[in-house]
């Protein structure tokens, strides 16, 4: 024994690979930032958008003022079932593989066994696989492969667990050392009972319900563990200990990508017992193999891995035995868990091969072992979800909250309540949840739409309020707040378009200016409700100001219309601010022929409001050219002063045509004007419709005899004027 201390030229603590260490505490800290920032749920969170309706000032032609429709908008959450991804399992699988792998090449190498009967019991294997499952398919058989892969993979877990035991005793047996031995003893008896300590109250806050405020989380002590594992010298060979970690790491890391639950606390409790139980034999492990170098104050923590009387790997047996002893003692609770994970993996690769019966007989399995396991029950419920069976998911999804309460199960849970008319019971459930937890900004604002559906508006405020206090920089916050409050928010992220469309809103209520940049010309808002509505409110504020959206194009998308249905009236009020008049009321005319709804009486009052603006006087340039004859008759086709200064200039290019149907649509729209009968006449006599020009002179001469007096001997010129060019 002191020959194997004292001796200085060899190397008694071999250092472990630093790619063997570095890939091990890179998997642990994936798993840690997976544990801490990114848990995976079966049910995925989407922010939906509502356009509200309200009503504001949006036209004033100086002496009336047009009174229309804008929108609001407020957004909420909504749950569904989550994309599956495939991935991981890909991953999972193949680096399982490897890891398999380097354990047969590892073990062959170990135990010495020939080349022979090692590719024989491979043979046999694959050969009883296939003789046992001659009736199902190829594809049938792969999955029973992978379920053995899987199976491995729990077992390379609760092996790691035995593993791992030793891990932190050997590094506090290490840090303890000093050169003195009284030092050492105070250092090892403080590390150690401090160690069993926070073990204590961890697996007591974790597993025995007791109420502690501060435990150190068990996940966390088996990846220190494991860390310090990959340092720690060892008896398995290299390909061996590869092997047994990347199998184990793998399997712990597909757990946290899926969301298996179970089988994370089945490892953290078979770790937390394994380490219980070494912590309490680590120190007669010591004392019966190195009592005499440590009274010489030797470093003993170099070669513990070769202890003399009592190895090492009977010590991993003994854990094992003892903490199966403890397992078992409390009904097995880690085996039913590790089944129930076990279970879940079997779900999860039949829901990727979409046979959702065996993915949910799969799940089932896995209540059997763990009722109130999140990932079967969120599972279960996400599947019931996709088949709109609202009862069964509501059934799994209040399983789920039992134990593991999570923001979405809560939100998933009240969404059903409310879709099913319990509105009552969806805001109580949403206010233990928002209890629970008060600084989720998702709760906080489905609370808030929950109370205005029942029409508490001060509550609602409350809420809107308060979820904007949580997250002042989420635009979802912000444009709900706009929306409840109807009041401008200072240092509002404007860029988004909710926020945008609110504001928007907001200053055509109050009537007043707002700095707001126009939405873009070049992207379909598509089915986004949030840019329709900002597109719509900016073409309301600014009006002529606004860009020309391309909304014919635009509308070439089915979905759009059904997203968005005030296409038309859009399309109507923007031809009718960008100097195309004559089109915005032919597409409002054709609104209110269409809709059957109270919508029509805006409509009218809209259509009402553009002919009065139309028809009043405005001060126009003098008309010289072609370009600005045609211009002034499509930007001004009612005023008379217009007409009668282009029309000429337009007959003089032989534009007759255009100039009639101008005269002709004048007419149509201001039937109970006489001057409108004149104009049009004489342009009738211009291209030669005299039947025409003889009925707008009659009915001139029944609803204004002094203009039809004064204009008659013009209108009888231009009449035989006609004729002559028709007889020649």
């Amino acid at each position: 024994m002191q020959k194997l201390a004292f001796e200085k030229n060899k190397d008694l603590m071999p250092k472990t690979p630093f790619a063997f260490s570095a890939f091990v505490g890179t998997l642990c800290l994936i798993c840690t930032a997976l544990w801490l920032f990114f848990p995976y749920s079966p049910i995925s969170l989407h922010a939906i958008s509502e356009i509200i309706p309200d009503r504001a000032v949006i036209d004033d032609n100086g002496s009336t003022k047009l009174e229309g429709v804008i929108y609001f908008v407020r957004q909420s959450y909504m749950t569904a079932a989550a994309e599956q991804r495939i991935w991981p399992i890909y991953l999972y699988i193949g680096s399982s593989f490897i890891a398999l792998t380097l354990c047969l090449i590892g073990l062959k190498k170990w135990a010495q066994i020939p080349r022979n009967y090692f590719f024989g019991g491979f043979i046999v294997w694959a050969g009883l696989i296939f003789w046992t499952n001659t009736h199902r398919s190829i594809a049938e058989i792969r999955w029973v492969f992978i379920d053995q892969l899987n199976s491995l993979g729990i077992i390379s877990l609760i092996t790691i667990g035995v593993l791992l035991s030793a891990a932190i005793p050997r590094l506090l047996f290490q840090v303890g050392d000093s050169s003195e031995f009284k030092q050492s003893s105070r250092n090892w008896i403080i590390f150690f009972g401090f160690s069993f300590v926070n073990l204590l109250l961890t697996y007591g806050k974790e597993f025995l319900s007791w109420d502690i405020k501060y435990a150190i989380p068990g996940f966390l002590f088996g990846q220190i563990a494991w860390l310090a594992y990959s340092f720690q010298a060892g008896q398995l060979n290299a390909l061996l200990r590869w092997g047994i970690n990347l199998f184990g790491l793998s399997t712990i890391l597909y757990f946290f990508i899926s969301g298996n639950d179970p089988g994370i606390s089945a490892f953290v409790h078979w770790t937390l017992i394994c380490q219980s139980v070494m912590l309490l034999l680590f120190p007669l492990f010591i004392i019966s193999n190195f009592r005499t170098p440590i009274k010489q104050n030797l470093p003993v923590y170099k070669i513990v891995h070769k202890a003399p009387h009592l190895d090492l790997r009977l010590l991993y047996v003994g854990v094992f035995i003892m903490g199966s002893a403890w397992v078992y003692a409390k009904n097995a609770s880690v085996v039913h868990q590790f089944q129930a994970a076990f279970y879940n993996e079997r779900g999860d690769i039949s829901m990727h091969a979409e046979n959702r019966k065996s993915a949910e007989f799969a799940y089932q399995q896995a209540m059997l072992h763990s009722k109130l396991n999140a990932k079967s029950n969120l599972s279960l419920a996400a599947i019931a979800l996709q088949a709109n069976d609202n009862e069964s998911a509501a059934y799994y999804l209040a399983t789920s909250l039992q134990k593991h309460a999570s923001e979405r199960a809560y939100l998933a849970l009240a969404t059903i309540y409310h879709t099913n008319d319990h509105a009552f019971e969806a805001l109580f459930l949403l206010q233990k949840a928002q209890a629970q937890f008060p600084s989720s900004v998702e709760i906080t604002t489905a609370l808030a739409k929950q109370f205005e559906t029942l029409k508490s508006l001060d509550s609602a405020t409350y809420y809107y309020e308060k979820a904007f206090e949580l997250d002042p920089n989420s635009p979802i916050s912000t444009g709900n707040l706009l929306y409840s409050q109807k009041t401008p928010v200072a240092n509002s992220v404007e860029s988004d378009p909710a926020v945008a469309a609110n504001s928007l809103a907001i200053a055509l209520k109050t009537g007043k200016s707002t700095p707001i940049v126009a939405p873009s010309i070049t992207k379909s808002p598509g089915i986004d409700l949030r840019q329709w509505a900002y597109v719509y409110n900016y073409q309301m504020y600014a009006k002529n100001q606004a860009p020309e959206h391309p909304l014919s194009q635009w509308a070439k998308n089915p979905l759009t219309e059904a997203a968005f249905p005030e296409q038309s009236l859009l399309h109507a009020w923007q031809d009718y601010h960008h100097g195309k008049p004559l089109q915005a009321l032919r597409k409002i005319d054709l609104l209110i022929k269409k809709d059957t709804a109270t919508q029509s009486t805006g409509l009218q009052n809209m259509l009402s409001f553009w002919k009065t603006s139309l028809l009043k006087p405005q001060s126009i340039q003098a008309i010289h050219t072609l370009q600005e004859a045609k211009k002034a008759v499509e930007q001004h086709p009612f005023q008379v002063d217009v007409l009668q200064q282009a029309f000429p200039i337009l007959n003089q290019y032989k534009q007759e045509k255009m100039a009639y149907d101008a005269a002709l649509a004048a007419l149509q729209w201001n039937e109970g004007i006489p001057v409108y009968y004149l104009i049009f006449a004489m342009q009738a006599y211009q291209i030669g419709e005299i039947t025409y020009g003889n009925e707008a002179a009659q009915q001139l001469k029944i609803r204004n005899p002094s203009i039809y007096l004064a204009n008659q001997a013009t209108l009888n010129k231009a009449k035989a004027e006609a004729i002559r060019r028709q007889n020649f």
